[in-house]
């Protein structure tokens, strides 16, 4: 499982090094590449092959006219792209999806047990403040699902 959070930078080309500590649980794994696709959020997921598979058979189950289902298949489904890790642990993120993060310079490599995602370090920052303001009203929410 994926957890922890790192700080590494994209290069030019859009090559970004996955953490040792990822690439370590991929290799139990046993793949090469990882999912990448939209977040509903303004960042990025990266998944296994076989944690895909798994949303992919979610995803089959939807409604096909509920508009929020149509919306999360062309928004997630609909933009998720292989992405091969190279000898050195990075994977190239197509120019589509680094637009749609805008990930610049710096990148925030979130651990969320299943999956990461791959934020602009500024664009994490000012999301997690808004989202914090009312650290109340979380834990009720929190609270509500037996967290």
């Amino acid at each position: 499982m994926f957890k922890g959070h790192y700080v590494n930078s994209i290069n030019e080309k859009g090559r970004l090094s996955i953490p040792s500590k990822f690439r370590d649980v991929l290799s139990q794994w046993d793949t090469d590449h990882l999912i990448v696709t939209k977040s509903l959020d303004k960042c990025l997921m990266a998944f296994a092959p076989e944690e895909w598979e798994n949303m992919e058979k979610k995803a089959s189950s939807l409604s096909t006219v509920r508009r929020a289902d149509i919306i999360f298949k062309r928004h997630v489904m609909g933009s998720a792209e292989e992405c091969q890790l190279d000898t050195q642990g990075r994977i190239l993120i197509p120019a589509s999806l680094r637009d749609y993060a805008d990930l610049k310079r710096k990148c925030l490599i979130v651990g969320i047990a299943d999956r990461f995602e791959i934020w602009d370090i500024e664009t994490y920052d000012a999301y997690m403040k808004e989202a914090l303001k009312d650290p109340e009203s979380l834990r009720v929410e929190l609270a509500e699902l037996g967290l």
